[in-house]
């Protein structure tokens, strides 16, 4: 009986080894695959990370329709061209989609300001239900605006919504003087009426001549956007005027204006702005604006551009850089240490510039670029690096705002 004992119970402990090996829980998840039809940031990621997806490039005739998947409620914005998600533990796939529209051909003309003729851009669809004055910032100009590719972007956007848009400038920027002296040819903001300070002036004027002529009415509702310097302007703008909606895109606007106005108004910021204006006081800046209108009962809405990693393709989005040439680009600024490993910027853009400029036969790539190009490929990296640059990442944050505000 003696030895029977200790068998029982050798027995015993190997069968309870044998159980709980078939009860282990299961392997846990720390990577998955994203991928990506139609566009650009398909890999493996770790569970937790951020991962950006980026739509493939479209033409002047085409835009972004919306990012297809089982998973799209992960993104930030499904109907971005570029947005973002959280990876899960789980594969995921997104398809983006094109959709082709008619290309958009603004009209130009010098129109009668209050002292002098004003470069004017416009466009007016059928039956359109209001329309948007857009800004230029800091030293830009009517012309710079609409032949930028970002700027090209949010008119294409709001043109295909039926919003009709206007493109003028500041007074400094047509006649070249700094009127007040602070160093920049800008909108002034102050004072704040439209009989003294000429750029309100030139606003009500360029409108009313549109409405003379029967090409809006003023029953059409009046919106503002604006870049920068622009931005601040769209605030003060749609307060005087009473609009219905304005946006500003890297710019705080004004704590006296968010203490006042009764007007909807979105903030568009870029989480690493360098810009001496704005930065991460202005960010903050622009987010206490958001929540004061907001406390106050007026709708306002806070968005924040991200940094993003670049891809080989990124410099083909306008067109005129093919996606050989685009490659061969991110591949050089990969292996001169410029990216991470990956693939975000280092840095901003000011160091590339500073590099090429120094010894630009030690980019040959770079350097093969037209000098519009070579500009383009550093709008493209302060993009990425989520700088002090107009964006189109938003730009259907921007039409929900325009069209329905807070509803």
């Amino acid at each position: 009986m003696k030895k029977i004992l200790p068998l029982l119970f050798l027995s015993f402990l190997f069968a309870c080894k044998k159980e709980s090996s078939t009860n282990n829980p299961p392997a846990t998840v720390d990577s998955a695959v994203v991928t990506v039809n139609n566009g650009y940031g398909a890999g493996k990621y770790k569970v937790g990370d951020t991962v950006h997806i980026f739509s493939m490039a479209y033409t002047s005739s085409q835009l972004f329709d919306t990012w297809s998947s089982a998973d799209a409620s992960l993104l930030n914005g499904k109907d971005e061209w570029h947005t973002w998600f959280i990876m899960p533990a789980k594969n995921v796939s997104y398809t983006g989609s094109i959709k082709n529209i008619t290309p958009v051909n603004l009209t130009f003309e010098q129109i009668r300001g209050r002292d002098r003729l004003k470069p004017v851009y416009y466009y007016f669809p059928a039956g359109h239900k209001g329309f948007v004055l857009l800004l230029h910032g800091s030293g830009g100009t009517a012309a710079h605006f609409v032949n930028s590719y970002e700027y090209q972007q949010l008119i294409k956007d709001l043109v295909h919504d039926n919003f009709g848009v206007i493109v003028t400038e500041a007074e400094e920027a047509t006649t070249g003087i700094d009127v007040n002296g602070d160093g920049k040819l800008r909108w002034g903001t102050t004072p704040f009426d439209s009989v003294s300070n000429i750029d309100y002036a030139n606003i009500k004027i360029i409108t009313d001549t549109f409405y003379n002529r029967g090409i809006t009415n003023r029953s059409k509702f009046r919106y503002s956007a604006g870049m920068s310097n622009g931005g601040n302007f769209s605030a003060a703008l749609s307060l005087l005027f009473n609009y219905k909606a304005g946006v500003s895109y890297c710019a705080p606007a004004g704590s006296p204006v968010a203490l006042v106005s009764t007007i909807p108004f979105q903030f568009c910021m870029a989480r690493f702005d360098n810009n001496e204006n704005v930065g991460p006081t202005g960010n903050a800046n622009a987010l206490s604006n958001s929540q004061t209108l907001t406390s106050r009962g007026i709708c306002s809405k806070y968005y924040m551009q991200e940094h993003s990693p670049l891809y080989p393709e990124r410099f083909a989005r306008k067109g005129d850089i093919t996606i050989a040439k685009s490659t061969a680009v991110f591949n050089e600024l990969k292996s001169k240490g410029f990216l991470n490993n990956k693939n975000y910027f280092m840095g901003f853009s000011d160091a590339l510039a500073t590099a090429f400029q120094a010894n630009p036969a030690s980019f040959p790539e770079l350097n093969s670029l037209t000098i519009l190009q070579k500009v383009y490929v550093l709008e493209q990296v302060d993009l990425a690096v989520s700088d002090h640059q107009m964006y189109s990442d938003y730009n259907r944050a921007t039409l929900k705002f325009l069209n329905t505000q807070c509803q």
